[in-house]
């Protein structure tokens, strides 16, 4: 969340420093043309129809007369000072009467001017011999004109300084403008995403939580497993082998050869070992669930149960063709672990298989008529290591686990499955 924030502030400061720039610019830009229209006004319509020959050679009375409309209608707001130069570089007016009849050489800008060329606004030189008289801290914007005097047609160039504080105040209010608008709707944008950003981080840290919960309930699982299998091994092959080798052994020290009846136990208990190593690898990997189907392998798992004088019925009513690979495997570990409860727990007679569903989803039940047991029981037995795996393992498909049971009245295991 702090990565996030500080991305997002960062991104809020560039875009705002961006706006700034360009809105600074673009009002900037407007304050110059608007500079450009203000000159060109007043200079066709209020000097040029006063531009008679006589200002070539300083008449005092057309002076006086464009002195008294400079004053009085074209020196308005930021527009601070107005020269008139001669195609010579003499200034042949300027409302600063100090400079009337100096000469200059003029500059490209002023010379591009007077043959009629567009020329760009710029900054004044204050430096300059022609400026002496402005405020040397002031900036000032200079604009020029191209007029003619009447009748003659004798090009003359206005000039018109204009000061840049204005123009830097517009591209100012253009920007603050821009900025409530830009600026607001992105805080507003961090403020929205903020809240999502937090539900976001707390549901990936559910996930988290969730797949290493169920990574340590795999890891469990795999450790009762083993001991699982370590213990069907200790308690039962290896006791029969062990058995086997020391009645060998003792048959092998004996003086006389051994019994044909002491030969024919051996063999028998070597033969039920073997036959309970196939039956636990049966368990560990299912072959026939695979070649076979899940139909068949329940088959097998009924008939383990049967041959410990539990009668046991399978009834497949559902389109189990349908279940993807794990789904499968998932249904079948659960009727494992039913059965394998319903032999080691439930001191029952009788127990169903029923696997019934439609095109969205398959129901596995295991029915008992053994001893069931309360709701506090069923409690403490989802808590069992072998329920509270398969009820993890079903939760990552989308499947759901439940037990119930009363006493008297056996027990049922139901396994809920979507088909994807």
């Amino acid at each position: 969340m702090l990565r996030y924030a500080t991305t997002g502030l960062v991104t809020l400061m560039i875009v705002a420093v961006a706006t700034a720039w360009v809105s600074r610019r673009v009002g900037t830009q407007d304050a110059i043309a608007d500079a450009d229209r203000v000159t060109s006004i007043a200079a066709e319509s209020a000097v040029e129809p006063l531009l008679h020959d006589g200002i070539v050679d300083m008449d005092p009375a057309v002076l006086a007369e464009i002195d008294h409309v400079v004053r009085n209608q074209v020196r308005r707001g930021s527009l601070v000072r107005v020269k008139i130069w001669g195609a010579d570089g003499t200034i042949l007016y300027s409302d600063e009467p100090r400079l009337i009849g100096e000469r200059f050489e003029l500059d490209d800008d002023k010379l591009e001017a007077l043959a009629g060329e567009n020329v760009h606004a710029h900054v004044s030189d204050l430096a300059d011999p022609e400026n002496r008289f402005e405020e040397q801290a002031d900036k000032l914007l200079e604009i020029y004109q191209l007029l003619e005097t009447n009748p003659g047609n004798k090009p003359v160039l206005f000039e018109a300084y204009f000061r840049y504080s204005g123009v830097e105040d517009a591209g100012r209010r253009a920007w603050l403008r821009f900025a409530p608008v830009t600026l607001g709707s992105l805080v507003l944008l961090e403020l929205l995403q903020v809240p999502l950003a937090t539900s976001l981080a707390r549901r990936l840290r559910r996930t988290q939580d969730q797949r290493e919960h169920l990574l340590r309930s795999a890891i469990e699982a795999t450790d009762a497993e083993r001991r699982r299998i370590a213990s069907d091994l200790h308690d039962g092959v290896v006791q029969d082998l062990a058995g086997v080798a020391f009645s060998l052994s003792a048959a092998a020290r004996a003086d006389h050869p051994p019994s044909r009846d002491e030969i024919r136990e051996a063999g028998d208990q070597v033969r039920d070992s073997v036959r309970a190593l196939r039956s636990l690898l049966v368990e560990i990997y299912p072959p026939n669930l695979y070649e076979e189907g899940l139909e068949a392998a329940l088959g097998d798992l009924t008939a383990k149960v049967e041959a410990r004088g539990i009668v046991s019925s399978l009834v497949v009513d559902a389109p189990v063709e349908r279940l993807a690979t794990d789904q499968t495997q998932l249904v079948y570990r659960a009727a494992q672990e039913g059965l394998r409860n319903v032999a080691a727990h439930a001191g029952a007679s009788q127990v169903a298989v029923r696997v019934n569903g439609d095109s969205e989803t398959v129901v596995l039940q295991v029915i008992d008529n053994g001893r069931g047991m309360p709701e506090s029981e069923i409690e403490g037995r989802n808590g069992h290591m072998g329920l509270k795996t398969l009820s993890g393992l079903a939760a990552t498909m989308g499947a759901t686990v439940s037990l119930s049971s009363a006493p008297g009245r056996g027990t049922v295991l139901t396994l809920e499955v979507p088909i994807r």
